[in-house]
């Protein structure tokens, strides 16, 4: 968590969950990124916390106080850049006439009906009749695929909507979190995994990303796939993922980034990869890959993939370029 260094009437200070200062550096990573899209995803997302939990503070005002300071916050050549990404900020706020974005669940799809009553029974706190569902699913044969990117992540996205429109507390966030990671950890020892090739990928969150689910799936998809997967978790230093890198065979890493301030340790990240003698393909995923389609060149990657099959399928492809 952020230590807040803001003056207490600042409109920023009165944003709540310490977002003034999730403004102040989102700004400041936005700008030296030269990712302006990051940043208005930030000021979109801040906006419907605030307006879904009717409380006084104003994300305009606060945009508005960040504008102002520019000139304390940031170094004087980036002043221009700075305005410019504000601006767009409070361009988007205001063209967005309601706030709230469509349910992340499609409950017309069969396997969006099957999120759909996922979601409801863990709201609910039955978490065996969830766990018989997902089972139930994976009997009729319902692909590893189909179940992490049709009901796995579109769950966890309507999840997070709920608690953005607080319609949900953080407990129950977190509860839902726990039980899918219990479920995706069953489902990986039932699953049929090929006989693994000669390939290793390790899958992590750099800096202070918590945001652990991806990688977990995408680790499950990799070992599906007949790769040696390894999953690190999230919150991993960089310079220790460097030590371990220098330890162990790896041929791909895959790392994850939500925001602006996760991306920036994966840029550091493959920056450092640079000076050793042999280093693993790079490949890149999350939100904030998906909001900026060319940041994963910008930083060094060596690809991005949208979903974990994806990735595997990416990967696949890269190593057998590179033999």
């Amino acid at each position: 968590m952020l230590t807040s260094s803001l003056r207490p009437r600042d409109p920023l200070a009165a944003l709540p969950f310490q977002l003034g200062d999730e403004f102040v550096a989102g700004l400041r990573d936005a700008v030296e990124l030269s990712a302006p899209a990051l940043f208005v995803d930030l000021a979109r997302w801040a906006h419907s916390l605030v307006t879904h939990r009717e409380s006084p503070a104003s994300v305009e005002a606060a945009l508005q106080s960040l504008f102002d300071s520019l000139g304390t916050l940031l170094p004087l050549s980036n002043a221009p850049r700075a305005r410019a990404i504000v601006e767009a900020a409070r361009d988007a706020i205001a063209q967005r006439s309601d706030p709230a974005p469509e349910c992340a669940i499609d409950v017309a799809s069969p396997h969006g009906a099957v999120a759909g009553r996922l979601l409801n029974l863990l709201l609910e706190g039955d978490e065996q009749r969830a766990s018989r569902e997902l089972l139930c699913c994976v009997a009729k044969g319902t692909t590893q695929a189909e179940l992490y990117d049709e009901i796995v992540t579109p769950l966890l996205h309507e999840t997070g909507r709920l608690w953005e429109h607080n319609a949900i507390g953080i407990s129950e966030e977190h509860a839902i979190t726990a039980a899918i990671e219990r479920f995706m950890a069953h489902i990986a020892e039932l699953q049929a995994v090929r006989p693994f090739r000669e390939f290793a990928v390790v899958t992590a969150s750099l800096g202070s990303s918590a945001h652990e689910v991806g990688a977990r799936m995408l680790a499950d998809t990799f070992a599906l796939g007949g790769w040696h997967a390894t999953y690190l978790g999230g919150n991993i230093p960089p310079e220790d993922l460097l030590d371990y890198v220098d330890r162990v065979s790896v041929d791909v890493l895959a790392l994850s980034a939500t925001l602006a301030r996760d991306v920036i340790p994966v840029r550091n990240f493959i920056a450092a990869l640079l000076d050793r003698p042999v280093a693993p393909l790079v490949l890149v995923g999350g939100r904030a890959f998906a909001l900026d389609p060319t940041l994963w060149q910008r930083i060094g990657a060596d690809g991005y993939a949208a979903t974990p099959s994806l990735a595997v399928a990416l990967a696949n492809e890269l190593v057998h370029q590179t033999a």
